[in-house]
């Protein structure tokens, strides 16, 4: 290994010359085909190759990995919200009552105790079963709504929404 101070003098001396740049040149070429010679026997060559080996498995390992996490982050993302639109989208179930013209009144009792009163001409759809967050029915016509008590499942206080459809008559008591 050369000193610092010997280094400077080998950079000086490979400067004066083009003849000596390729000395320099040819000597360097020599020193790296001796040190591959000194690394060229079958265990270096061996152990160099798994060693390779190792690396390129472990990124392609690392690459398979990925794209599995990838796949599974696109199917729980497909799941979730088709699970979500479900909820939303789903169709309800209504079933449809009819009282055709010069018929007598109907008499139809909901599940939560609540009764309604059909006039002749009018239809009533109403959801197989009703959601928690109220009761939505559709009327047209003339109807006599008997509301029941604490008839939501849920524990807060009944109000009562109305949407004027045209044709159609409500007429509403709250049995107390």
């Amino acid at each position: 290994m050369l000193s610092p101070e010997e280094m400077k003098q080998v950079e000086e001396w490979r400067e004066l010359s083009i003849d000596n740049e390729e000395a320099f040149s040819k000597l360097m070429k020599l020193r790296v085909s001796w040190k591959f010679t000194q690394y060229n026997t079958p265990e270096h060559i061996e152990k160099a190759l798994n060693g390779l080996n190792a690396r390129i498995n472990s990124r392609r390992q690392f690459q398979i990995f990925c794209s599995v996490m990838r796949y599974a982050a696109v199917i729980l993302l497909l799941v979730s919200f088709s699970y979500v639109g479900w909820g939303y989208l789903k169709p309800d179930n209504y079933v449809t009552i009819r009282v055709e013209q010069g018929k007598d009144v109907k008499k139809i009792v909901l599940a939560d105790g609540s009764t309604i009163w059909l006039k002749a001409g009018s239809s009533l759809k109403i959801p197989e079963t009703f959601a928690e967050g109220g009761r939505k029915l559709s009327l047209q016509g003339e109807a006599f709504f008997d509301v029941a008590k604490n008839a939501s499942p849920c524990k807060e206080k009944h109000s009562l929404t109305l949407q004027r459809m045209p044709s159609s008559l409500y007429m509403f008591r709250r049995i107390m």
